[in-house]
């Protein structure tokens, strides 16, 4: 059984990061900083192995691992991996949580935090019925906002989304499908307004204590230290940010946020009810998004043993 024991996801510039803080200052929780591990690394592995790895593939899967831009700084113990492993790996979840372990100090939880791995959660939840996933949730007008200060953001605020309410319905079906034992729902504005409060409950979920107040300093080594655009989230928590949205972001992106992702806005409390016409993004976008859940679906059975999933035509809609 892996010795991971959740995942922090949500869309990219929701509050994470500032989550996986949180959950890194309650005791005896540890987390590496982001390693894309099943976002950017696994459909490699998956396209030139099978599973079960010898010792000796996963020593050379690491070392490809290792190469990754997304991996430059991970402090990664190939030794220890394999160690963890054992004589073989049986399962793609099995070589991410020793990658996971292998990258924090010993503890008696341990989390990751890569926003993307939110499309993983089904087949993670179906490989180990102890993991559990912690979803962040912020507005969709915020976030566009903060993708706009990172050189890797969404620019296009029609498309930020489209991606966003995917990632919405995503968070959502985890939720009904895990139940709030095994799944937890927070939103960004609702943690930097109660920090405490939030990371109680993420003790509640993890089963450890909540240690009080600021148990602990804020934790080093959970970002890379190329990741410039972290370093707020490591400072005082304010809400400064909640509402910035509103005098810097244009109103006729405003306006297409609301159209695209209205419905999903609406049932987190971020409008009050969903505009009356619901705008899509092109039908590019939306095959582009469609296809990235079926990759995650075509992958699975690879990384599991799971039935191949069927065919599903181009342009199918997300699940």
């Amino acid at each position: 059984m892996s010795a991971l024991s959740f995942l922090v996801v949500g869309t990219p510039r929701s509050g994470t990061t500032l989550t996986q803080r949180l959950c890194c200052e309650l005791p005896g929780v540890a987390m590496p900083p982001e390693t894309h591990f099943l976002h950017r690394y696994a459909p490699r592995l998956l396209a030139r192995r099978r599973f079960p790895l010898s010792r000796g593939e996963v020593e050379r899967e690491l070392e490809d691992f290792r190469h990754l831009p997304t991996s430059a700084g991970l402090r990664l113990d190939t030794g220890e991996v394999l160690d963890l492993v054992g004589r073989r790996c049986d399962t793609l979840l099995d070589l991410f949580a020793a990658v996971v372990v292998a990258l924090c100090p010993p503890a008696a939880r341990y989390g990751e935090k890569t926003p993307e791995h939110l499309l993983w959660w089904r087949p993670l939840a179906e490989a180990d019925p102890r993991l559990r996933l912690v979803g962040v949730v912020r507005d969709p007008r915020a976030v566009a906002v903060s993708h706009r200060s990172v050189p890797w953001g969404i620019e296009d605020a029609t498309v930020l989304a489209e991606e966003w309410a995917l990632d919405q319905r995503q968070l959502r079906a985890a939720a009904r499908h895990l139940g709030p034992g095994r799944c937890l729902l927070l939103r960004y504005e609702d943690v930097v307004a109660d920090p405490d409060g939030a990371r109680e409950r993420l003790a509640e979920l993890l089963a450890v204590r909540p240690g009080g107040p600021a148990a602990a300093p804020p934790p080093a080594g959970i970002v890379h230290g190329w990741e410039w655009w972290k370093s707020s989230a490591l400072q005082a928590v304010t809400t400064e940010r909640t509402a910035a949205w509103r005098e810097v972001l244009p109103p006729a992106d405003i306006a297409a946020i609301e159209e695209v992702a209205g419905a999903e806005m609406a049932a987190y409390g971020y409008l009050d009810r969903p505009p009356a016409r619901r705008r899509r993004a092109g039908t590019e976008v939306r095959d582009r998004l469609s296809a990235r859940l079926y990759r995650v679906r075509r992958l699975a059975p690879l990384a599991f043993g799971r039935p191949a999933p069927r065919a599903t035509p181009r342009g199918a809609g997300p699940a």
